[in-house]
């Protein structure tokens, strides 16, 4: 029994036939709306911390890395969530360089440029490094950090989807008590390792190698993120509504926030381990709205447009903010309100400069690298699915999109 096969009828004897392709079909406009508000919290956590500085905003988007535990977390969801039966390695593998290695790589080479106009050194190694996505293993913040500093996480995504394909087939064969003990435990072992790293590493470089870069951490979001994509095919749902799940998120990250205020910050990496359990409520949440038609404003087609811009702007913000930095270094030395304006005003150029990105070079090249998706071959050709399997959010969605700085 080949790889696809075998996944097929793991799919088949957990979920049943109508869940396997009904599951497939569904498209979680929600999800792909809220990946922009991810992004945004990126962005903004970069611009008011490194561009302007404004008293009580500034402070409310300190922990907007957290952007990047949604990201590896939606990731793993709508990886597993868009699964297809007829699937081979090789043509994942594919589907994930087309999505997203060619805007990175471009970004990379404008990041060269970008170095050298504002004056910046940098060597060989921190372009191959990031080149081949394997900056995330080098614990050295001159190189994860390196000429295009968010692309560090797609270091981390270039494991996740190494994994993926050999991990996913054993996952879909568990049932829901299982998933949720495997689900359990890795939210556990999360916030386990954290802690430990924690309280025995000094804040600085090292401790936040250790748990806000170091791939082989990070997956844990992207395993998390892929069982409870498979709980809701199970046929879960959240008993929780979208604006719970998101208020409750929003109070643990105003308390990890308001200790951050009081001298008491745990780091990245803990503060990200115990927003996880929240982040995937919001998500599950989302496509439960989704799957039952409540999705709200989050399906209107602008919040999705804007979703779909959310990797170009993750992945060309900073270049832009270098540039700015440059440009106008005294920035932070005028009046709060103009430094509000001058804020507000550049996350605007960046969301503009993501839709450009997007159609132009993102879109473009995906679809010309991607090809033609190949036909099934042996019995995968006999199967007569009623409807034809198709990809929620946006091509198997990005988280995949991205992380940051």
């Amino acid at each position: 029994m080949c790889a696809a096969d075998a996944l097929r009828y793991a799919f088949v004897m957990q979920f049943g036939e109508r869940s396997v392709v009904g599951a497939q079909a569904e498209k979680l406009h929600s999800l792909t709306s809220l990946r922009f508000f991810a992004a945004l919290l990126v962005v903004m956590h970069h611009t008011f911390r490194d561009l302007v500085k404004v008293p009580g905003l500034s402070d409310v988007v300190w922990l907007g890395t957290v952007g990047v535990s949604f990201f590896f977390a939606l990731s793993g969801f709508v990886l597993t969530w868009s699964l297809r039966e007829d699937d081979t390695k090789r043509a994942f593998y594919r589907r994930r360089f087309a999505r997203v290695y060619p805007l990175h790589l471009i970004a990379l080479v404008l990041g060269v440029g970008v170095f050298l106009f504002v004056g910046k050194g940098f060597d060989a190694r921190q372009f191959l490094a990031g080149a081949a996505l394997l900056q995330a293993w080098i614990p050295d913040s001159k190189v994860y950090f390196a000429l295009n500093a968010p692309s560090w996480s797609l270091s981390c995504e270039a494991l996740f989807y190494a994994a993926f394909p050999f991990f996913a087939a054993r996952l879909v064969r568990m049932g829901r008590p299982g998933l949720w003990k495997m689900l359990a435990a890795t939210v556990g072992l999360s916030l386990v390792i954290a802690g430990t790293v924690t309280m025995a590493l000094t804040p600085g470089d090292g401790a936040q190698f250790w748990l806000y870069i170091f791939p082989p951490f990070r997956i844990l979001e992207f395993v998390a993120g892929c069982l409870l994509a498979l709980l809701i095919k199970s046929g879960w749902r959240s008993p929780f509504t979208l604006p719970a799940a998101a208020v409750s998120a929003g109070v643990i990250y105003t308390v990890l926030m308001g200790s951050n205020r009081q001298g008491f910050a745990l780091g990245n990496g803990l503060e990200d381990a115990i927003m996880l359990p929240f982040i995937l409520a919001v998500i599950a949440s989302a496509a439960t709205a989704s799957l039952t038609g409540r999705e709200g404003f989050l399906a209107h087609p602008w919040a999705v447009r804007l979703g779909e811009w959310s990797f170009a702007l993750y992945i060309t913000h900073w270049l832009l903010l270098l540039l700015v930095e440059h440009l106008d270094p005294g920035s932070k030395a005028r009046p709060v309100a103009f430094q509000l304006l001058e804020g507000c005003l550049f996350v605007l150029l960046a969301v503009a400069i993501s839709a450009a990105a997007y159609t132009w070079i993102e879109k473009p090249l995906e679809k010309r690298l991607r090809g033609r998706r190949p036909r099934p071959v042996g019995p995968m050709r006999q199967l007569h699915l009623t409807h034809a399997p198709s990809q929620p959010i946006s091509s198997e969605g990005k988280a995949d999109r991205p992380a940051v700085r």
